[in-house]
């Protein structure tokens, strides 16, 4: 609820007008700086900054356009109140005493010229509204900017795009508390996912268009209401009249069938929810015994109050009496009626009571597509029973049975304890909770498998696909680099490699900052005859190192590549290999100045320097083909600095008479390090060496 608001008198207010209508260029800073002090300073600034903002756009809005200046300044203004925790109240609050049409959002976004994300955001800071017309006009507006991103089905909305509005809403101390509305919605869309361009890729051609969503979405607000009527006329179930009754239900079969009696006929739901209500009161009902003994004095029974003295559920008498009164219960129905509001397994124990149940009633396998077949409306129940399930033992709860295992003859032999990461299904359903915004409950269910069989969960994972492959990456982070250096793994990355080539390229880059792994992945490619197809699908600037690595000992063919990526890319290429120039020469500058180059790193550093030649020549032997001087340029300085590198490496033993030429060597590779990364500049350069060459010392 929006909090009293005590607001600033008049005075305020007509200065604060005043001060935004009179701004021009001169004074546009100094008055920002201004009304930001009066947003810090409490929440009622805020508002009464908000208004004015507001007001001025009303009043301008369709009619003779007010200055730059001005325009600026509201603009700026908005956005500093926007950035505040406590935006949203007090955009409501402004919003209070206007009269909001349904063009107004639309408005005040084209004058104030807001970003996509900025107008998703206003959308959704309006949920905090007590006017249910104007958070409806809020929910509408935030998804008609995300539908404009969906247009056209053929170019769904991309990963780039939502993380530009996902950031922006959590970097914004205003809006992050919105983040779970706007993951709702954005649920509804298509996103499109290709991290890396592969050669073979399968497009989706059933996608439904995004406005049919939208009324499905929009339509389901009007509803809100008649479900909330229909949720307090709601009848008390049994499964709440169980509870409060107690353990003494189940102190024998025929009190049991009594009491379950009086809800006949049951249901599969019903019993479901019986359940969850029994496996969440497993323990601590306390005095509720007291209640079934009032309730079985009521119907005159004459035993004693001892009789019903229970401390814990009989389950075997609760699924007996449940078995007898509705001997068709269709248990796997009932175990896909968890799904229900409500449910939750609270602990281990309360895991176990439920597996006992489902054991005492039905001999079949536990059905898993209950539990990871699809996400459940309740995720958090769902999560609950994910997390107890994948670290139970087997013989309490096992996937054994899955219909979709991952299947590996290379880990056959390593199968142990209830094979819970060999079930594809499971690791679906924990990839698309993260999608969800549920990553930070699902990575303790991880611990297990990224200690014990990260392999396995690797390979499980890299046949998953969701909207944005959060938990897949994350898993690759973790493992890759490590399973990547291993060489007895080369079966497992061929493996992986046909499997998900996409995954397998993101794994390459992401590692091959590590020297050992880039050597690995040469000698992977080359082994899996992959090269080729590598150095096509990742991004130029890994793709140009791996070539370089990949072809040490055979120039030709380098020579070759290098031409044909110049023909493809043209600048764009130019400019990364100028990038791997510099490195280059930096690299070996630095090292030999600092005289800390050692295995592996020194294997890479040779490489890259050796190659440095065929790099400059093949590229300045098309530099007419260039459109900018500027790259031209930029090559030049690095043919400069790599032949004077190394004329200073030949003349590295040449005794002088005022010191050491190791000495003079150091301090010369300095300078060149402090031009490559712009410490001095080409003009101070140019000059010292000038005045070098006029010198009579020898130094």
């Amino acid at each position: 609820a929006v909090r009293e608001m005590i607001p600033f008198n008049s005075a305020v207010a007509d200065e604060v007008r005043s001060l935004v209508q009179g701004a021009d260029g001169s004074t546009v800073d100094s008055i920002y700086r201004e009304l930001c002090q009066l947003a810090d300073c409490s929440p009622d600034g805020c508002i009464l900054l908000l208004q004015v903002c507001l007001d001025e756009v009303l009043l301008n809005a369709g009619v003779a356009k007010y200055s730059q200046s001005k325009q600026d300044l509201l603009s700026t203004v908005f956005r500093y109140c926007l950035d505040k925790p406590y935006f949203s109240t007090c955009f409501c609050e402004a919003l209070r005493t206007l009269s909001v049409s349904d063009v107004f959002l639309e408005t005040l976004s084209n004058e104030l010229d807001l970003s996509r994300a900025e107008r998703v955001g206003i959308g959704l800071a309006l949920s905090d509204a007590e006017n249910i017309g104007l958070n409806l006009k809020g929910q509408r507006f935030s998804i008609a900017q995300i539908e404009e991103l969906c247009k056209n089905p053929a170019q769904p909305i991309s990963n780039d795009q939502i993380h530009d509005i996902v950031v922006f809403l959590h970097q914004t101390d205003g809006l992050s508390k919105h983040m779970d509305s706007f993951t709702n919605i954005i649920s509804l869309f298509k996103v499109k996912e290709m991290p890396f361009h592969v050669p073979v890729l399968v497009q989706d051609s059933n996608v439904r268009p995004a406005s049919s969503h939208m009324d499905m979405y929009i339509g389901s607000f009007d509803d809100d209401f008649d479900s909330l009527l229909s949720e307090i006329g709601k009848e008390i179930s049994m499964a709440d009249i169980i509870t409060e009754l107690g353990y003494g239900c189940t102190a024998d079969i025929a009190h049991c069938k009594d009491t379950l009696s009086l809800f006949e006929p049951l249901d599969d739901l019903g019993i479901s929810k019986l359940l969850g209500a029994v496996v969440t009161t497993a323990a601590g009902l306390g005095e509720a015994h007291n209640t079934y003994s009032t309730f079985i004095s009521a119907f005159g029974n004459s035993q004693t109050n001892d009789s019903f003295q229970s401390t814990a559920w009989d389950i075997n008498v609760l699924v007996d009496s449940i078995n007898e009164i509705a001997p068709r219960t269709n248990w796997t129905s009932v175990m896909e009626n968890l799904d229900h509001e409500g449910f939750s397994i609270p602990d281990e124990g309360a895991f176990r009571l439920l597996m006992s149940i489902y054991s005492r009633a039905c001999r079949d396998p536990f059905p898993l597509h209950a539990i990871c077949g699809s996400l459940w409306k309740n995720l958090e129940g769902q999560l609950s029973f994910l997390k107890h399930a994948v670290a139970a033992p087997a013989d309490t709860f096992t996937f054994k049975h899955s219909s979709r295992k991952l299947v590996f003859p290379d880990l056959a032999n390593h199968i142990q304890g209830n094979q819970a990461w060999y079930c594809l299904d499971l690791l679906e359903v924990l990839c698309q909770l993260a999608d969800l915004g549920y990553a930070t409950l699902v990575r303790p269910l991880l611990d297990y498998p990224l200690s014990h069989c990260p392999d396995v969960l690797l390979l499980g994972v890299s046949q998953i696909n969701t909207a944005y492959n959060l938990l897949q990456y994350e898993v690759l982070s973790c493992v890759f680099p490590a399973l990547l250096k291993d060489t007895k793994n080369s079966s497992l990355m061929n493996y992986l490699w046909h499997l998900n080539p996409s995954l397998t390229l993101r794994g390459f880059v992401d590692a091959h900052s590590d020297i050992i792994c880039l050597l690995r992945t040469v000698d992977i490619c080359q082994d899996l005859k992959i090269l080729s197809a590598v150095l096509d699908s990742t991004p130029l600037a890994f793709s140009i190192k791996l070539a370089t690595v990949s072809f040490q000992n055979d120039h030709s063919n380098l020579e070759k590549w290098i031409i044909e990526k110049f023909s493809a890319h043209r600048e764009a290429f130019i400019e990364e290999c100028v990038k791997f120039l510099k490195e280059s020469v930096v690299n070996t500058t630095h090292d030999a100045a600092e005289g800390v180059i050692q295995q592996p790193q020194a294997t890479i550093t040779n490489i890259c320097w050796e190659s440095c030649p065929l790099f400059i020549k093949v590229l300045q032997s098309h530099s007419g083909q260039l459109l900018t001087n500027q790259l031209v340029d930029e090559l030049n300085r690095v043919e400069a600095a790599y032949e004077s590198r190394t004329q200073g490496s030949l003349g590295r033993d040449i005794p002088t008479s005022e010191g050491g030429s190791d000495d003079i060597e150091a301090q010369a590779n300095i300078y060149f390090h402090q031009m490559f990364s712009e410490q001095i500049s080409i003009d101070a350069m140019i000059q010292m060496l000038a005045r070098f060459k006029e010198s009579t010392n020898k130094r």
